[in-house]
């Protein structure tokens, strides 16, 4: 991931995205999905569940410094195309304040979870692998908050 090369560090993200993906147990779908499905946008990996309920998780990876609001838009914009429940950006930096706030929004006016991976949180995992479910379970948690029953209007 701290290659010069751009498209090195971007595969190898996407590479730790998918490890990341299958710890949890989550079926491979599919890798750098484009064309008619996704309106032409590029979707890094796809991937879904039958544990308990139906979900289908589009994974978007940003070897950069800063994820924009933008970043996040475009992802949630294809959740429509794809019927996808759950969005994962998965950033070696960090996701702007901008980005987060627009998230949080989406989130709490809709039934989309969005789930926020910076660069602390992957060496966190790369630390201690089982560490990817107190991640997980704290965006987990972040959501329920803003999707509480008392916030609904």
């Amino acid at each position: 991931m701290e290659s010069v090369n751009r498209h090195v560090a971007g595969l190898a993200l996407e590479a730790l995205a998918f490890k990341l993906m299958r710890l949890l147990d989550m079926s491979y779908v599919a890798t750098r999905l484009r064309g008619a499905d996704t309106g032409g946008a590029e979707v890094d990996l796809l991937f879904e569940s039958a544990r308990l309920v139906y979900s289908r998780w589009q994974i978007q990876c940003k070897n950069t410094a800063r994820v924009s609001l933008d970043d996040v838009a475009k992802e949630v914009g294809l959740t429509h195309l794809l019927k996808s429940n759950v969005i994962v950006i998965v950033t070696s930096g960090e996701v702007s304040a901008e980005a987060q706030r627009y998230a949080n929004k989406i989130m709490a006016d809709s039934n989309l979870a969005i789930i926020i991976l910076e660069g602390a949180d992957l060496a966190k995992i790369a630390a201690n692998p089982p560490n990817i479910l107190d991640v997980f379970t704290r965006e987990a948690r972040f959501a329920m908050r803003l999707k509480a029953l008392e916030n609904l209007q």
